[in-house]
């Protein structure tokens, strides 16, 4: 009976999830679409990197999506089986609201395992490969960030002028770059041509002068020295790249790179907070699905008038106050003005608590609506 039970009640959560799931994800996927568009336009990238595009987001957007997901789930199908009286029924069999969260605190472990995965594999990995995408994407068509009879400043220790682009080839006319000496004495290159080329390493390109001259004054105030070349290349680093010099932030680290991080801080003297933070995000937001366990059994079984379009409204609600709290204790986290043990785990550990008060009173029969038992207290 009870794993009749259990495999019915799986079946009904089963179908709003996966459809909330996709919903959700979607939904989420079009807020990057103002950058796919531009990576289209600007970049000229094809099919190909737009797939793996949104292949490298999708992590990031099912952190939050698989337990929204989850909570609409447990919700819509709870709220259905309230409204149609098949847990009056159930009740009246002897079966207590104990053995329906069986099923739901099952589908919560798969839930939590899928979300575990993801936040600690996917998540990093996502992060790295977009960042790499879109920094390949830059590089490879760099020219198309470049504008003419302009002052271009983003290289490191170099400032290049370039008179006429052609976009669509890429090569470049009457161009004139200042490198920063040593003795602060600028290096000056001025050519008639040149075009940007790929580099091996991530974060440099190479410019190929073609038909130029290059001033260069000794150091210590020597002579002054002009060369004329038929070709010469530069190897530009690129300033204000993200993860510049090889660093990772932390979004883009997985667990053990995180605990590196924390343990390299405390060596240093640093405060560890804001890794401590990242690290446990990535434990303590999989969790919360334990919590919506706890919760949405009882909220579904509210007497409401419009149950299916209820679960979805009452999630909304739920992970909203959830997710407001707990960006608000991280930030008090980060900043060390909470421990950032507490800051992580404090939304979940709230909501712990108000899932088992709200389903321990359910499941006595007893209100759980604050202003129902108010009404209660008076009555008597």
């Amino acid at each position: 009976m009870r794993w009749i039970l259990s495999r019915y009640i799986l079946r009904e959560m089963w179908s709003p999830f996966i459809l909330s799931l996709v919903i959700l994800t979607a939904i989420s996927l079009l807020t990057k679409a103002v950058r796919i568009i531009e990576l289209l336009l600007v970049q000229g990238v094809g099919g190909r990197f737009i797939a793996w595009f949104v292949l490298s987001v999708l992590p990031s957007l099912l952190i939050y999506t698989l337990p929204v997901a989850f909570l609409v789930g447990v919700l819509v199908a709870f709220t259905r089986l309230s409204s149609d009286s098949e847990l009056t029924a159930m009740k009246s069999s002897g079966l207590s609201l104990y053995a329906a969260l069986r099923p739901v605190l099952l589908f919560a472990a798969v839930v939590f395992s899928a979300s575990l995965l993801v936040t600690l594999y996917l998540f990093p990995w996502g992060n790295l490969s977009l960042k790499n995408l879109v920094y390949e994407a830059s590089k490879e068509r760099f020219v198309s960030g470049l504008e003419e009879k302009t002052f271009y400043d983003s290289f490191r220790g170099f400032v290049i002028y370039i008179d006429k682009i052609n976009v669509k080839s890429g090569d470049m006319e009457g161009i004139f770059i200042s490198e920063s000496g040593g003795d602060g004495e600028p290096n000056l290159f001025f050519a008639a041509g040149g075009v940007f080329s790929p580099a091996t390493d991530r974060q440099t390109v190479y410019l190929r002068l073609s038909d130029g001259v290059m001033h260069r004054k000794a150091e210590g105030g020597g002579a002054y020295h002009i060369a004329d070349f038929s070709s010469y290349t530069l190897e530009l680093g690129l300033s204000g790249q993200p993860g510049a010099a090889g660093e990772k932030r932390n979004k883009e680290m997985y667990a053990g790179e995180l605990r590196n991080s924390i343990e390299l801080a405390r060596a240093s003297g640093e405060d560890p907070s804001r890794h401590i933070v990242d690290l446990h995000k990535r434990f303590a937001i999989p969790s919360s699905v334990f919590v919506f366990a706890l919760l949405g059994v009882p909220l579904g079984l509210q007497k409401i008038r419009v149950a299916r379009f209820t679960g979805f409204s009452v999630a909304i609600g739920v992970v909203l106050v959830y997710y407001l709290l707990s960006t608000g204790f991280e930030a008090l986290g980060e900043s060390g003005s909470m421990n950032p043990y507490v800051a992580v785990w404090a939304t979940d550990l709230i909501f712990l608590a108000a899932g088992l008060f709200v389903f321990s009173r359910t499941s006595a029969d007893r209100p759980a609506n604050p202003l129902a038992m108010l009404r209660g207290g008076k009555s008597r």
